[in-house]
């Protein structure tokens, strides 16, 4: 007979929102490392990356070459706290499913978050013109790589619950 993991309420918010935190973080790292290859490769100015996310709050400022300590400790700490809320927010939709539907569904959540991110999010913060020349591919994979990173990344919190699985999975008779 399988044994019967208790989730109290208590337990579950832990899960949930320390769980996400990490996740959201270490996809965060994630897509900051990928990126970081990407550009490197390309011959690009690695600190545009580390500067994008903090077009909100410098603008223009973000697309000049070289070091700036405002825009990337900015850029940073904007970078990683979306990351969070997002892994937050999955943790909390998936949370129960089985380790192969949270990996599954990260992935598909990765493109998701891609597409509040570039049709809702950028323009109402005024960052359009971060979109502005870059092929969509390119996000579109490295969101989806962000989102198969948050999945496993929230692995060690999931807690499979037989009831959330049970709309999906075939009865044992």
């Amino acid at each position: 007979m399988a044994e019967i993991k208790v989730v109290t309420p208590h337990l579950r918010r832990q899960l949930i929102l320390g769980g996400g935190t990490v996740a959201g973080l270490i996809a965060g790292a994630v897509v900051s490392a990928l990126m970081l290859i990407v550009m490197s490769a390309r011959g690009m100015d690695v600190w545009i990356g580390a500067k994008a996310a903090a077009y909100p709050f410098f603008h223009e400022r973000v697309m000049a070459p070289g070091f700036d300590a405002g825009p990337v400790v900015a850029g940073l700490i904007s970078h990683f706290a979306v990351s969070i809320f997002w892994g937050i927010v999955f943790a909390w939709a998936v949370f129960g499913l089985s380790r192969a539907a949270t990996t599954g569904v990260g992935v598909i959540w990765g493109l998701f978050v891609w597409a509040v991110m570039y049709f809702i999010v950028l323009p109402l913060v005024g960052a359009w013109a971060l979109t502005k020349g870059v092929p969509l591919l390119g996000p579109v994979i490295q969101h989806a790589i962000f989102g198969l990173a948050l999945g496993i990344g929230f692995l060690p919190f999931q807690r499979e619950r037989p009831e959330v699985l049970r709309w999906w999975r075939p009865r044992r008779v």
